[in-house]
């Protein structure tokens, strides 16, 4: 893939959480549609398997990403990363361990660059000219909600055409009130029980 130019000095969207709590609502355990795509994508993105950025192998993984071209450093900038290049040297062959707010800046800028550099085909992928994409959604996790609480849910499957581009746009900038938005138009097409499938526990789609 051809260098990109990254975008404007600011602020980079986070890196993903590695855990997030459920939204509790009479015991059900789930995420916001809009979150389970985010997370989707960041798997794919990660090609399904990335160790913590805690983690030594992780933190060589990321630092090799960004040091594929001269691109990554400016990622690392971006990220308020300051240290000089001879110590980025070492930090690649781990005979230095970075400070624990410059692996989190690490974690931002890598993932802010591999966010970055997968748009273009995320969208073309998703979009399949036209054909959309077949997704299956997993409802909340009830176990924990008392019987008459309880809602009959079962796993959904559409094939969404029309919201690909602007998914993808949410998840590069990290914004998640725009997933979150793009995900409710994607669930009223579920027909009239949509509203219980605005938090789920996994969303799955093969690209």
């Amino acid at each position: 893939m051809a260098p990109v130019n990254p975008p404007a000095p600011g602020t980079l969207p986070p890196a993903p959480a590695e855990s997030e709590k459920g939204f509790g609502y009479y015991g059900a355990v789930g995420i916001s549609g809009g979150a389970a795509l985010a997370r989707q994508l960041d798997e794919r993105a990660a090609n399904n398997g990335l160790p913590p950025i805690s983690h030594p192998q992780g933190l060589a993984i990321r630092l090799r990403y960004l040091a594929r071209d001269t691109q990554g450093l400016a990622w690392l900038r971006l990220a308020q990363v300051t240290v000089t290049e001879r110590t980025i040297a070492r930090w690649m062959t781990a005979r230095q361990r970075p400070l624990p707010a410059n692996l989190k800046r690490i974690d931002q800028a890598f993932w802010a660059c591999r966010r970055h550099n997968l748009v273009d085909y995320f969208k073309q992928r998703l979009w399949d000219d036209g054909r959309g994409t077949r997704i299956e959604i997993y409802p909340v996790d009830q176990q924990h909600v008392a019987p008459n609480r309880r809602r009959d849910l079962n796993i959904r499957t559409i094939n969404v055409r029309t919201d690909w581009r602007r998914v993808v746009d949410a998840w590069n900038s990290g914004d998640q009130q725009a997933l979150d938005a793009a995900w409710d138009s994607i669930a009223d097409s579920l027909g009239s029980n949509h509203d219980a499938y605005r938090y789920v526990s996994h969303i799955g789609f093969g690209i």
